[in-house]
């Protein structure tokens, strides 16, 4: 029996070290089957992760290149590109816009690790118990990682690697400094990111100044942007907005009355009226720039703010008054297009331009790259080389059949009314336009020497130097033409048209800044002066007497080319030098619409409108002083010569007033 005994136990002993035996071995296949679903799962789900960047690169991940322009008073006109607003600190916002988010978004952000088990638990058991997802379990930390650098695809990959991302956030971030990311980063519709971005888009002032009730509305876009628009769908939005505020009371954040005032705000909210110009109003000058900026600070960085010179309303005035003129004669006339310039006489700052009627249909700009001939209006430039010649304004030359040069380059100038008046002061001749005493100018002054007067007063075009060039025939850019009458306008001084005042990031490093330049003189002050009160005739009693301002003084010159391709005025007051074009862009001609007639009408227009409250400054031309008894003489007498040529050239246009082209 002792023996059986020992024999069973010897058995039992043996089978209990095979079982166990066996249990090692399953258990260590267990393990190293678990090992290597682990490895392989780690390796599958971290496969394509990518690297958290440094803090600065954090701020600068998926920001497309993007540019703002501002006016002359800082308010944002146009903006190209996704719009990222200046980086707000927590410190520089109204407490509730942080609360709201959070309100709505994240409500443990401050207690969590970047993962929040709790919410995620809870959005299982909800959407479970609603069959469908209603409920997200997403981190504030999380949304910041997905929107960051992880793909759009919904599958547990993805979301394996957006809570990882997340966790390590939090280790390299603070949670300030997370949640201050994410209130400048996050997508809040209309490719407006960051609530200051979403604050000018949506409520025209910057989110330092929103409201309860509009930080409310914009705490409500991250969940579905364009569902709760507050411009498209007010109703959702101002029901998610309300939700937004309960949750707000809730926690504590703010008091039931404050909640109760805030909706009742809601009905007073001005959303979605910006300043924005629109791109056929603004397109020409967002161009000009954008590629000006380029050069002056190179291209590395991707998000600009342009501080310009532009002013809006003028702006808007230019367009217009151009429009207006050109539809309304445009069948009649054969006309089709026109531009406009206007710059501050005294400094040079464009405040309106235009490069056509639709930006939208023809991005060319007839203001800056547009090549036509000025036809009179160039007569400026031959009298004010004449006057360095030693001309005067009562010099007298005689209007008669002209023939300038012999042989293959003989040239016969014609006047536009094929009449000759005999004797005349020059000053009577750039008043009444008269080709031929212009063209004898011209050839005495010489073609070189009007050439290189263009050139120094502003002209950039290369400019031919023959005799012909007395009356236009050389193309020229409008924007040139009125740096020239600026100069006469300035006695003398010399204003480069500019656009630019300063560039900065969104961060608001100033990138540039214009100097202020030493005002170049390019002309003498007496001959400056003469010339700015010859100009002011053409607008008193010749060829320019439509655009008169009334009792406001102004000067300019009225230019029409060849077979009426090109009609021009360039016109300055003590405020604004303005110059306009109108023509069509196939160079065929228009029906007799000269200088004086289209191009004037659309220049008062605007100048009217932008002199509107200013005070009235004379211009810088004293009456001359004459002490010779023969002059004044002949000045007397071919004066009287004004008002009869003046009407015979208005009855040849169609006009009875006294304007002419």
């Amino acid at each position: 029996m002792e023996t059986y005994r020992a024999d069973l136990g010897t058995e039992n002993n043996g089978r209990s070290k095979t079982k166990r035996r066996w249990l090692w071995t399953i258990l260590l296949v267990f393990l190293v089957a678990g090992l290597a679903g682990y490895a392989q799962g780690r390796r599958y789900l971290l496969d394509g992760l990518p690297d958290l960047p440094n803090k600065q690169a954090m701020w600068e991940m998926n920001v497309e290149p993007n540019i703002t322009v501002l006016d002359k008073t800082g308010r944002i006109i146009g903006h190209r590109g996704p719009y990222y607003g200046k980086p707000m600190k927590l410190s520089e916002l109204p407490a509730w816009v942080p609360d709201a988010f959070l309100a709505i978004e994240d409500q443990r952000f401050w207690e969590h690790p970047g993962i929040d088990r709790k919410a995620i638990v809870r959005a299982l058991l909800e959407n479970t118990k609603a069959g469908k997802k209603v409920q997200g379990g997403s981190t504030l930390t999380q949304q910041l990682v997905k929107n960051m650098g992880l793909s759009r695809d919904k599958t547990y990959k993805r979301k394996f690697q957006e809570m990882w991302l997340a966790y390590k956030m939090e280790q390299i971030l603070s949670k300030q400094e997370i949640l201050e990311l994410y209130i400048n980063r996050v997508d809040l519709g209309n490719r407006a990111f960051g609530v200051e971005a979403a604050a000018q888009r949506l409520c025209g002032k910057p989110a330092k100044e929103l409201s309860l009730m509009e930080a409310a509305v914009l705490a409500a876009l991250p969940k579905a942007p364009g569902t709760y628009d507050p411009v498209r769908n007010p109703q959702a939005s101002k029901d998610r907005a309300r939700l937004v505020l309960q949750t707000m009371m809730v926690q504590g954040k703010i008091s039931p009355q404050e909640m109760h005032e805030a909706e009742q705000a809601a009905a007073e909210l001005n959303l979605g009226q910006d300043t924005y110009l629109d791109e056929q109003n603004l397109g020409y000058v967002f161009d000009m720039v954008s590629e000006r900026a380029r050069e002056l600070i190179g291209a590395g960085t991707k998000d600009l703010v342009i501080y310009t010179t532009i002013d809006a309303e003028l702006q808007t005035t230019a367009l217009q008054s151009i429009t207006k003129v050109v539809q309304k004669y445009k069948k009649s006339r054969k006309v089709s297009e026109a531009a406009l310039v206007s710059v501050e006489t005294e400094t040079g700052a464009v405040r309106a331009l235009v490069g056509g009627l639709d930006y939208n249909k023809s991005k060319f700009n007839r203001a800056t790259q547009a090549l036509r001939q000025p036809g009179s209006s160039f007569k400026a430039l031959v009298y004010a080389a004449a006057l360095e010649a030693g001309f005067t304004p009562g010099t007298v030359r005689i209007d008669q059949p002209t023939t300038i040069g012999s042989g293959e380059h003989e040239w016969a100038p014609k006047n536009y009314t094929r009449r000759f008046r005999g004797p005349m002061t020059v000053r009577e001749a750039l008043k009444l336009s008269i080709n031929t005493v212009a063209a004898q100018v011209g050839a005495e002054v010489g073609p070189n020497k009007i050439v290189e007067l263009s050139q120094r007063l502003g002209i950039t075009t290369r400019l031919g130097a023959h005799y012909s060039i007395a009356l236009g025939a050389s193309e020229v850019h409008l924007i040139d033409m009125a740096a020239v009458f600026m100069v006469f306008a300035n006695e003398g001084v010399k204003h480069t048209p500019f656009l630019i005042e300063s560039i900065s990031d969104t961060a608001g490093n100033r990138l540039y800044s214009r100097k202020k330049h030493m005002a170049e003189r390019v002309y003498a002050l007496p001959y400056a002066r003469q010339m700015t009160g010859m100009l002011r005739d053409v607008v008193d009693s010749g060829t320019g007497y439509a655009a008169g301002l009334g009792e406001r003084q102004a000067a300019g010159k009225t230019g029409t080319s060849q077979d009426f391709r090109d009609a021009w005025f360039i016109g300055f007051t003590a405020d604004y030098t303005t110059a306009v074009w109108m023509g069509n862009d196939d160079n065929s001609p228009m029906k007799k619409v000269t200088g004086g007639l289209l191009p004037v009408d659309a220049w008062k227009d605007y100048m009217q409108k932008a002199h509107k409250g200013k005070k009235r400054r004379p211009l810088k031309a004293p009456e001359p002083i004459v002490t010779d008894e023969e002059t004044k003489t002949l000045i007397a007498f071919y004066a009287g010569l004004t008002e009869s040529l003046t009407k015979e050239r208005n009855l040849a246009n169609g006009q009875v007033a006294n304007s002419g082209g």
